[in-house]
């Protein structure tokens, strides 16, 4: 070599253009493999080696740093643009996928309910084999008109795609018996699922609302008009893992419809807790979720992440 510079470029090229490994290229050059991992380092430094990261999917850093820093989210993601409901919520959906990967790892439990913005996030998931990974549905199934939206095959989605093991909780999502929930969660089976759903590294979860014509529990038909009209009465505002909240993100009971899922605080008690919300007729709804301190990760889009300030503003 006529100098480091050249040592440097010539690293660089065995590394990046040739795919050699950081081990092979300490062999071919005659130097220890820490040595190059420093050499490429500062190849980095001096400007030999540009790493541009082109994401098709723009964010707002600015409004992500705010919105993290006003509800002390441990991340929050804003992704650019006013979209439709449906690119917004598949934009969403893959930023949400990405931090999946980037954060799930051997060992590892995550955990999901049903509905549009968890179909997205799932269908974004890449393949990758994964060692001792489990996939939990946190809630029970919705109806056989919803199935693509459903908790337990997007499990067994998932589960397939990162080689991992997955829990179900095989019954329907609202029992209309007090007396037959409790019976559910004392059978063997919906009692281990429920306890692995409430034990998790990693949740996702769409927020809902009552009176959204398009949202999963409407599209269902598990409740009337007339009980939809009731829960708003008492004040439900949204729901999460088939769970009413108010504004203040306190459980309504939701009349005749007896949740066979996760409790609320498997949202609180995982690690990562990640809701994926998007559009402003979402904000109350959203905020009511944060209030509850159901979950420490945003990802949502501009319209809502604004909405969400201007709320916060008034209170």
């Amino acid at each position: 070599m006529k100098n480091h510079l050249d040592q440097l470029v010539y690293i660089a090229n065995l590394y990046y253009e040739q795919r050699l490994s950081q081990s092979e290229i300490a062999q071919v050059v005659g130097i220890s493999r820490p040595t190059v991992s420093r050499m490429l380092e500062e190849a980095r430094q001096t400007g030999i080696v540009e790493i541009i990261v082109h994401d098709p999917i723009r964010k707002n850093m600015n409004l992500s740093t705010i919105i993290r820093e006003r509800y002390q989210f441990r991340e929050a993601i804003v992704v650019a643009g006013n979209s439709k409901y449906d690119i917004a919520v598949e934009r969403c959906g893959r930023v949400a996928a990405q931090l999946i990967s980037n954060i799930l790892d051997n060992n590892m439990s995550l955990g999901f309910s049903w509905g549009r913005a968890v179909r997205a996030v799932c269908n974004a998931i890449s393949p990758k084999e994964y060692y001792n990974v489990t996939v939990a549905q946190m809630a029970g199934c919705l109806s056989v008109k919803s199935s693509q939206f459903d908790g337990l095959e997007l499990a067994i989605d998932v589960a397939r795609k990162l080689n991992a093991t997955y829990s179900n909780i095989v019954s329907p999502v609202y029992v209309e018996l007090e007396t037959l929930q409790k019976s559910l969660f004392e059978s063997k089976q919906i009692k281990q699922a429920i306890e692995i759903a409430s034990n998790l590294d990693i949740v996702f979860s769409g927020i809902g609302t009552v009176n959204d014509k398009n949202g999963s529990l409407m599209l269902s038909d598990c409740s009337t008009p007339e009980e939809r009209a009731e829960v708003l009465e008492r004040g439900a505002v949204a729901h999460i893992l088939a769970r009413l909240i108010d504004k203040n993100g306190k459980e309504i009971l939701f009349p005749n419809h007896y949740p066979v899922s996760a409790p609320l605080d498997a949202m609180k008690n995982a690690k990562w807790s990640i809701g994926v919300s998007v559009t402003k007729e979402k904000a109350e709804a959203t905020l009511a979720v944060i209030k509850g301190g159901y979950i420490n990760c945003l990802i949502c889009d501009e319209p809502l992440a604004f909405e969400l300030l201007k709320l916060s503003n008034f209170e």
